[in-house]
């Protein structure tokens, strides 16, 4: 019952299974030398902090040209499109290290905790934050700081059950997404998950990637660089959320991204 899907275009068989699980799996969407040089970008950041700590580092893609190539890579982005529409920001973006042998995380939907995104709709909670998270370490089997995801947890307001520990008295319907380096996971981030267990002698690397609304405001930085700017490509400039904003934003004369179609 895994929603796998393909790099590219979303298909409607595709679009089916997300709107159902509220995820996809998506084997191969970088290649083995992406990884490589993602992973040791993210290795980089993390060196130079103390090991054996859970950490998220934001905006790299401003000084990592590999994290960089990831803002519009060609096997997400046309499915970040058909989910959001071509008017979308980048909205953070987070090298993530899970270290060796530590335990499980809890469930949450991601999103403000303030003020809960599932709090904007009377029924399901709506699409604010699509989430894409490549696998950089292994992560073929249970155990290896796995997502572990609720299918269809996103399309209803039910309240978590607190009783729930996770591993020791979990729901049944967990889904433990496994994937060799390359996956990736794209999900909704109304969809119940969290870390699972990191058993090995590894530390786990993950590289998250978030796409939001154009009003919603970036989570990893409180401006854009300026050298970034200058030197990255029309397109991810615009990604980023560097426009010339009309007189009545997201209203009329709202210049579209310069995307290739």
């Amino acid at each position: 019952m895994i929603p796998l899907a393909a790099p590219g275009a979303m298909t409607a068989r595709e679009r089916f299974m997300f709107d159902t699980f509220g995820y996809l799996v998506i084997p191969d969407a970088l290649s083995p030398d992406e990884v490589a040089g993602v992973l040791a970008a993210s290795r980089r950041a993390h060196d130079q902090y103390p090991k054996g700590e859970w950490r998220q580092l934001g905006h790299l893609y401003e000084t990592e040209p590999a994290i960089e190539a990831l803002i519009d890579h060609p096997a997400i982005l046309p499915k970040i499109r058909a989910l959001m529409g071509d008017y979308f920001i980048l909205q953070s973006t987070w090298a993530t290290v899970q270290p060796a042998h530590t335990k499980a995380g809890g469930y949450h939907q991601d999103g403000s905790g303030v003020y809960e995104f599932r709090r904007l709709a009377g029924t399901q909670t709506p699409l604010m934050q699509l989430r894409v998270g490549y696998y950089l370490t292994d992560q073929s089997e249970d155990g290896m700081g796995n997502m572990v995801m609720i299918p269809g947890s996103h399309n209803h307001m039910t309240p978590w059950p607190k009783p729930i520990i996770p591993d020791d008295d979990d729901l049944p319907i967990r889904d433990v997404i496994c994937g060799k380096p390359g996956t990736a996971l794209l999900f909704h981030q109304g969809v119940f998950h969290r870390t699972g267990r990191n058993e090995r002698d590894f530390d786990r690397h993950t590289m998250h990637i978030v796409y939001a609304p154009p009003w919603l405001i970036p989570s990893d930085r409180s401006r854009n660089n300026p050298e970034f700017l200058a030197r990255t490509t029309p397109l991810r400039r615009a990604l980023v959320g560097e426009w010339s904003r009309p007189e009545e934003p997201f209203g009329v004369g709202y210049t579209r991204p310069p995307f290739a179609d």
